[in-house]
């Protein structure tokens, strides 16, 4: 028992020292490799040191993005309200705004030029009033039609009562039975079609019979005459056409949907139906 004991104590004591021969060829082998492996380590540091670096700048401009970012979308923003804004001005700018810039423009107008003031106030009445006398409505709508660049762009002299635009407000208290499924751009579309006529309709009316004469217009022109001595108002004189004079100008007739659309416009004060002889007349209300 005590030779076996002996025998283990031997060869703990072998292992023992063998580990630590181990550990000091370890040790020995580190040693050696001392500068190898700091070289590496420097390395390895250096690499490390340059990743974080790139990542440092990598936040610092995704900082600047996410700022960007926000002021970007408080700019989209803003131009989306100002866009609404605009929108908003063009549909429901006051007609009298208009004319107002239009009147403006043609007194400045005329005044560079010199023009006398009692022709910007020569009007299709005044020209139904004026008897005896030679009226000066023709040579005032040529001048007009030279001078004032904004009469001469659109092509609307100032000779009717014309029929103002629908506004959105007025669109959206109109009856669902009566509009139907129609937009307030095809209303305003017949609106423009019904000035148009009313243009195109006194403009010959304030020729006189003979610059009518001259043009052709003659027979038109006498009929035209014929019907405005069969209308009378105690407001004063009444612009009106008829469905004649629709499709005379504009070569379609007055249809369903376009009698029907006539009657939203007599619902919002546009105008008034007058019949006379049979003789339908659609009469311009006065704003």
């Amino acid at each position: 028992m005590s030779a076996n004991k002996h025998e283990d104590t031997l060869e703990g004591i072998f292992d023992k020292q063998h580990k630590k021969l181990h550990q000091l060829n370890v040790a020995t082998s580190l040693i050696k490799a001392k500068q190898s492996v700091k070289d590496e380590l420097q390395e390895l540091y250096n690499e490390v040191q340059k990743i974080s670096y790139s990542i440092e700048g990598m936040r610092k401009d995704l900082g600047k993005m996410k700022e960007q970012n926000v002021r970007l979308r408080g700019l989209t923003s803003l131009t989306d309200t100002l866009n609404k804004k605009i929108i908003h001005q063009e549909k429901n700018i006051p007609p009298e705004l208009i004319q107002g810039y239009l009147n403006a423009e043609k007194k400045k107008t005329y005044a560079q030029n010199n023009f006398s003031p009692d022709m910007l106030d020569c009007t299709i009445n005044s020209t139904h009033k004026l008897t005896g006398k030679k009226t000066p409505r023709i040579g005032c709508i040529e001048k007009q039609e030279m001078m004032n660049c904004k009469r001469t762009l659109f092509n609307e002299p100032e000779i009717c009562l014309t029929v103002l635009p629908i506004t959105v407000e007025e669109f959206n208290k109109v009856p669902k039975y009566m509009i139907g499924r129609q937009s307030l751009e095809t209303i305003n579309s017949l609106v423009n079609a019904i000035n148009q006529t009313l243009m195109a309709k006194y403009a010959i009316l304030s020729l006189g019979k003979a610059a009518a004469q001259k043009k052709g217009e003659i027979n038109l022109y006498l009929h035209y005459r014929k019907q405005e001595f069969d209308v009378r108002d105690e407001n004063g004189y009444l612009y009106f056409f008829t469905a004649e004079d629709y499709y005379r100008q504009t070569k379609t007739k007055l249809d369903k949907t376009k009698l029907n659309l006539l009657i939203v416009l007599r619902h919002c004060k546009r105008l008034r139906e007058c019949r006379i002889k049979n003789d339908l007349r659609y009469v311009i209300t006065p704003p």
